[in-house]
């Protein structure tokens, strides 16, 4: 399970900002791009997040907002750009993203989708 080391060094990230203020609160919200080529689960990433704040009384357990990015390609053939095709297995029902050029099956550069990107962090500080 990769989603727990990639979101443990996030919770890292996090405490690294958090040391910074010596006003802090506590964080309200972390917002985290994930592309759908980076095969993280999202639950996995909340789960491991939950597990992780579980002891950290200046982040809250739901501070967590994933904000999903869906693949984009470019054709290096026919210059399509846009949303990949995915084929469905009917032995396993999962959709499986098919790197070809959706229009003409030629070759692709992934432009969006491969993300892990922490957006924003939103900290709650007391007024000086």
């Amino acid at each position: 399970m990769h989603e727990f080391s990639v979101i443990s060094s996030i919770v890292e990230l996090v405490k690294g900002e958090m040391g910074k203020h010596d006003n802090l609160n506590f964080v309200k919200e972390i917002v985290l791009e994930v592309g759908e080529l980076s095969f993280l689960s999202h639950d996995a990433l909340r789960f491991g997040f939950r597990a992780l704040v579980e002891n950290e009384p200046d982040i809250k357990d739901d501070a967590l907002t994933i904000i999903p990015i869906q693949a984009k390609v470019k054709c290096r053939r026919c210059d399509y750009e846009g949303a990949m095709k995915a084929g469905e297995t009917e032995e396993y029902h999962i959709a499986i993203p098919q790197f070809s050029c959706p229009e003409c099956n030629g070759p692709i550069d992934v432009l969006h989708g491969k993300e892990c990107v922490v957006r924003n962090l939103v900290l709650d500080l007391e007024d000086e």
